[in-house]
C-alpha cells in the first residue's frame, strides 16, 4: 500500500487510515498508532500518547487491499478495541481525580 489516506466505511461514520512509512494511524479522535515492524503501538487522545499493549495483527496483503472487507472488519475490531480501552482510561482517571478531592 502506498503512503497516503484510506477510508474504511463503519455503520454510521468512516474510520480514517492513513500510513507513513511502518506507521498506520487509525481513526483521528482517539487515533490508534500502530507500528507494524516494532509492534509497538499506541492510543492518542488529545495531548496524550498511551502504549497499547494488544497486538494488531494486519498482513501485508489486507493494507495492499487484495482483501477490502476483511480489513475493513479488523480495522473496525482493532479500533473499537483501542476507543474502548481509551474510554475506560478516562472514567478511571476522573474517578481517581473525584475520589482525591474526598
Amino acid at each position: 500500500m502506498e503512503t497516503g489516506a484510506v477510508l474504511v466505511m463503519e455503520e454510521k461514520s468512516k474510520i480514517r487510515m492513513r500510513r507513513e512509512g511502518s506507521k498506520l494511524f487509525i481513526g483521528e479522535s482517539p487515533q490508534l498508532i500502530v507500528d507494524l515492524e516494532t509492534q509497538e503501538n499506541y492510543i492518542r487522545t488529545g495531548d496524550r500518547l498511551i502504549e497499547y499493549h494488544r497486538k494488531v495483527g494486519l498482513s501485508p496483503d489486507l493494507l495492499a487491499g487484495k482483501r477490502a472487507n476483511v480489513l475493513e472488519t479488523a480495522l473496525k475490531a482493532y479500533y473499537m478495541q483501542a476507543c474502548e480501552t481509551a474510554e475506560g482510561i478516562r472514567i478511571a482517571e476522573e474517578y481517581r481525580a473525584e475520589k482525591q478531592k474526598r
